[in-house]
C-alpha cells in the first residue's frame, strides 16, 4: 500500500513543486514588507484608524496590526494561508477520482485485487502526505522569512499556527472526499459546498465582532475553530482541535460506507 502511495505522490510532483513554489511567493511577499511597515507604524495606524471595524475584521482576527503576533497573523494565518491550502485541499480531493470516472475506467481499476476501502484510504493518503508535505514547506519558509525580516514570535507558536492551517484545510478536504464518494453528483457539487463552508465561515467569523448574532451559526462551521492570533499568543483553546478530529472522522465514516454502496457502472 505504501508503494501505491508513493506512486500517486510522485505522479503529481510537478503539482506539488509549482504549489510549493506558488505558497513561498505568497508568503514572502507579504512578509517582506514588514521593515518598512514598522518603521512607519505610527503613519499606517493613522490610516488604519480610519477603517471601521467591519473592513478590519475580515483582515485580522486581532483587530490590530503593528504588534509582530498581529502582523504575522493578518498578512500570513488569517486568510492567506487557510485559503491557498484548502484551495489546494479541494482540488487535490476533488480530481482524484475524477480521470477515472471521466475516463469510466474505475470499474477496471476495481476489477483488481485491490477493495474499494484499501482504494479510497490510498487515494486519501496520497492527499494527506502531500498536503501535510506542503503545509510543512509553508512552514520552514514562514520561520525563515521572519528569522530575516525580524519578526520576533515563538517558532513553536509559528509552526503551530501553520500546523492549524494545515488541520483546517485537511477538514475541507474531507468534505470534498466525503461528496465525491457519493458519485458524479457528489463530485458535481464537491467544490462548491466546500468551497463556501470555507469561505461563509470565514465571512461569518470575522463579522462576529460586528454582529454577534452570527455566532451561532458560526459554530458550526470549521474556520470558527481556526484562531491564529490565539495560537501566536500562546492563548489557544486546544479543545477547539476536538471539532476538526470530530469533522474529519464523520467524513471518513461517510465516505467509506458511501463508496462500499456506490453504483459505479
Amino acid at each position: 500500500m505504501i508503494k501505491i502511495i508513493y506512486w500517486h505522490i510522485k505522479q503529481r510532483k510537478m503539482f506539488i513543486f509549482w504549489w510549493s513554489l506558488a505558497i513561498i511567493g505568497f508568503i514572502g511577499l507579504n512578509l517582506a514588507f514588514y521593515p518598512s511597515f514598522k518603521d512607519q507604524a505610527d503613519q499606517l495606524e493613522k490610516a488604519f484608524s480610519q477603517l471601521s471595524d467591519t473592513a478590519i475584521a475580515f483582515f485580522s482576527d486581532t483587530g490590530e496590526f503593528f504588534s509582530p503576533e498581529g502582523y504575522l497573523s493578518s498578512q500570513v494565518f488569517y486568510l492567506v494561508l487557510p485559503m491557498l491550502l484548502s484551495i489546494l485541499s479541494i482540488t487535490l480531493s476533488n480530481s482524484q477520482f475524477a480521470k477515472e470516472e471521466r475516463d469510466g475506467t474505475l470499474e477496471l481499476l476495481l476489477s483488481k485485487p485491490i477493495s474499494r476501502i484499501k482504494l479510497l484510504n490510498v487515494k486519501i493518503a496520497s492527499s494527506l502526505s502531500i498536503l501535510i508535505g506542503i503545509g510543512s514547506i509553508a512552514t520552514l519558509s514562514i520561520i525563515v522569512i521572519c528569522k530575516i525580516v525580524k519578526i520576533d514570535v515563538p517558532l513553536l507558536n509559528i509552526a503551530l499556527a501553520s500546523l492549524m492551517s494545515t488541520i483546517f484545510a485537511i477538514t475541507i478536504a474531507s468534505i470534498t472526499y466525503m461528496l465525491n464518494a457519493l458519485g458524479s453528483f457528489g463530485r458535481a457539487a464537491s467544490i462548491g459546498i466546500a468551497s463556501a463552508v470555507a469561505l461563509v465561515g470565514y465571512i461569518l467569523s470575522s463579522l462576529l465582532t460586528v454582529v454577534s448574532w452570527l455566532e451561532w451559526p458560526a459554530k458550526a462551521l470549521p474556520f470558527y475553530y481556526y484562531r491564529p492570533a490565539e495560537i501566536l499568543t500562546s492563548s489557544y483553546n486546544w479543545r477547539n482541535l476536538a471539532y476538526y478530529l470530530m469533522v474529519i472522522f464523520s467524513c471518513y465514516i461517510i465516505s467509506i460506507f458511501a463508496f462500499r454502496k456506490r453504483d459505479i457502472g
